[in-house]
């Protein structure tokens, strides 16, 4: 009997920005495949009740991670940074441009997003109100995990036809 002796192979090295724009472009693979299938299956309440309760989760996991790390408060203000910070993933991949901040008007603040890989890549393409997912279901999964209620109202969209995104964030007294 031959015994042979195996080489090893040893795995690349990997930066920390490509590991996570390998894991984004995956989360985003597993997210268009699964609603794509679901859009061929599915009538289009159906397809619209699981994309909001992916959303959901997605803002709601996300969440519970960046008020405990970055340590912020029940406020407007903090609620602005979340939905920042969470948008702000998307845009590993235009990182040289600014397309999306924040803004705030005492106790009102504003998410402005003028491009969205999300909604280029996948959702303008899917039979789905993508508008109602991210502002009712995605953001609000958010912004619960700073422990108040917030109303975020959609004013301008990429669906309706807006050239940005526009939501308005206050806190419910």
């Amino acid at each position: 009997m031959e015994v042979s002796i195996l080489e090893r192979v040893i795995c690349p090295a990997m930066s920390i920005d490509d590991k996570y724009r390998t894991l984004y472009a995956a989360l985003m693979g597993v997210f268009n495949d699964v609603a794509r299938y679901a859009q061929e299956r599915l009538d289009r309440e159906a397809l619209q009740g699981l994309i909001d309760y992916a959303m959901y989760g997605l803002g709601s996991s996300a969440g519970k991670r960046l008020v405990r790390v970055y340590k912020l408060k029940p406020t407007v203000e903090d609620a602005i940074k979340l939905l920042l910070l969470l948008n702000n993933e998307s845009m590993a991949y235009l990182p040289k441009l600014k397309q999306i901040y924040g803004e705030i008007d005492g106790d009102k603040g504003y998410l402005i997003v003028r491009r969205d890989p999300w909604y280029d890549w996948y959702f303008k393409h899917l039979d789905f109100n993508c508008e109602e997912a991210c502002s009712q279901y995605e953001f609000y999964g958010l912004t619960k995990e700073l422990g108040a209620e917030f109303k975020i109202e959609t004013l301008a969209s990429l669906p309706r036809g807006d050239d940005h995104c526009r939501f308005l964030v206050t806190k419910v007294k």
